[in-house]
């Protein structure tokens, strides 16, 4: 019997009283990042499509991204995490246990976040498969309603990301190493490599929070909403 390739990591609630799923999708053919395991986290009672339309992943599992609720983010929840969510209704996705992380991840780079907030994630988990991973990366938003000290504990793990100059100018003050979404980049940062070098995320594995001291790092915003997001980036 073949192995399944996405895993139940978690289920929780928000302080909204929403609740929550994470899972982990362990063979992927995006095109982007290449095969990197895509950690997703997802409302549980309201498919991602649903979720989009109605605004409510914009204050629940994407707060404090100005892209979401259909405002220039580049995912497309009508593909792989409505699959995911409509596989977790049907009962189809297994719980991975924490002693099976290193079967599960051993060997393989991670990015954490495919859809949602990753600082969603308790931080144990994070840390169990960041230990036994090979690489990761991540991007978090939520860092604006975080004390700096937490932010920073994050950033350890994630970029923070940024879109306009305010919020790229009160990461900076906090010492956050940032992923800019933005048509106009930041001086002293480098553009994403997938852009300049058609790298894949998991050969280029810059954005892995404070793991590397590099660079923070900016992107042109992309995707069928591209319009959306720059006028939200510029505004």
């Amino acid at each position: 019997m073949s192995k399944p390739n996405t895993y139940l990591l978690h289920e929780g609630t928000l302080a909204s009283g929403d609740a929550f799923i994470v899972t982990a999708t362990i063979k992927s053919k995006n095109a982007k990042t290449g095969d990197m395991v895509q950690i997703a986290i997802m409302l549980r009672d309201i498919d991602p499509l649903a979720g989009v339309m109605s605004g409510l992943d914009a204050v629940t599992i994407c707060t404090d991204c100005p892209f979401a609720g259909g405002n220039g983010c580049y995912v497309n929840v009508g593909q792989g995490p409505l699959s995911i969510w409509k596989a977790y209704h049907r009962g189809s996705i297994p719980t991975l246990d924490p002693k099976d992380y290193a079967m599960a991840f051993s060997g393989r780079k991670v990015r954490f976040g495919s859809y949602g907030n990753p600082t969603l994630i308790p931080m144990a988990i994070v840390k169990s498969i960041c230990a036994v991973c090979e690489g990761w990366t991540g991007y978090f938003h939520n860092w604006h309603s975080m004390t700096p000290q937490l932010a920073r504990r994050w950033n350890a793990y994630f970029m923070a990301s940024t879109e306009t100059k305010d919020s790229l100018a009160m990461a900076n003050q906090l010492r956050l190493r940032t992923f800019h979404a933005s048509p106009v980049q930041p001086e002293g940062s480098v553009e994403c490599l997938s852009d300049t070098h058609g790298m894949e995320c998991k050969d280029c594995m810059l954005c892995c929070g404070t793991k590397l001291n590099a660079k923070s790092v900016w992107i042109n915003p992309h995707g069928a909403k591209v319009k959306k997001a720059n006028a939200v980036a510029m505004r």
